[in-house]
């Protein structure tokens, strides 16, 4: 669970974030939105520990900056936008999930292992396990990063963008195994364009906009409450037809 109480962060060419409160709950998918540089990444990156916050970013009761990297790994596993290609295979890269709690001797035992290769079903790459990243497709190799982080079996997912380069039945599965990790008892925090599925499947979202959340709550309050089609420059609505995937559709402003 992550809870955020007047969390600011100040770049040196100008850029302030400021956030007075935000909830992100055990068994929910939160899901922040908004234009480039709204401030979505930034925001992640405080809740990871990589920024220097001033105010407060609690994980599970804790002060994010007070953990130790160990102990932070066991709470939060951070996935960012494109975090490149090294020369390994599917299977190591997935296994990475499991190092940061390990130690220096980085031994893996028998639930660490079955850990992996759940991570690798759940995600759909286990068939791709001795496949090289050079080797695999923009989608697949993003969906083994998925692996490595849920394999890292922490209580708070924070991911930049996870649908980059999938296609849209990738999108699909993606939604779903995001709702699948919030029904094991995790809190997923998706900061994403993909404003559709954001709606779709999220149980909260958080608007954004210069740095700051402009509309909070479930996708319906947020839908509704007129800070849209200002935040994104596109509107969103509910959608009826059920054969259509996604349950939002983007509109004209």
């Amino acid at each position: 669970m992550i809870a955020v109480s007047g969390l600011s962060f100040r770049r040196d060419e100008g850029f302030r974030l400021g956030i007075e409160a935000l909830d992100a709950a055990n068994g929910q998918v939160c899901a922040l939105v908004g234009k480039n540089g709204c401030g979505k990444s930034t925001l992640l990156r405080c809740l990871a520990g990589i920024l220097p916050y001033e105010g407060s970013a609690l994980v599970d009761g804790s002060e994010v900056r007070g953990l130790g990297h160990r102990e932070r790994a066991r709470r939060l596993a951070y996935l960012p936008q494109d975090p490149g290609c090294p020369h390994m295979d599917v299977r190591t890269l997935a296994s990475h999930g499991r190092y940061a709690t390990l130690g220096a001797v980085r031994t893996m035992g028998e639930r660490d292992r079955a850990l992996v290769r759940r991570a690798m079903e759940l995600t759909g790459v286990w068939e791709l396990r001795d496949r090289l990243l050079s080797d695999v497709s923009g989608g697949e190799l993003q969906r083994a990063y998925l692996a490595m982080i849920v394999a890292q079996d922490a209580g708070t997912l924070l991911l930049d963008e996870p649908s980059a380069h999938l296609d849209a039945r990738g999108r699909w599965e993606l939604a779903r195994l995001l709702r699948q990790l919030a029904a094991e008892g995790l809190a997923v925090v998706v900061a994403t364009h993909d404003v559709e599925a954001a709606f779709s499947l999220a149980d909260q979202v958080c608007l954004m906009a210069a740095g700051s959340v402009v509309a909070k709550g479930t996708p319906d309050a947020v839908a509704a409450s007129g800070e849209v089609s200002g935040a994104l420059g596109v509107g969103i609505e509910r959608q009826r037809d059920p054969r259509l995937l996604w349950g939002y559709a983007l509109t004209r402003a």
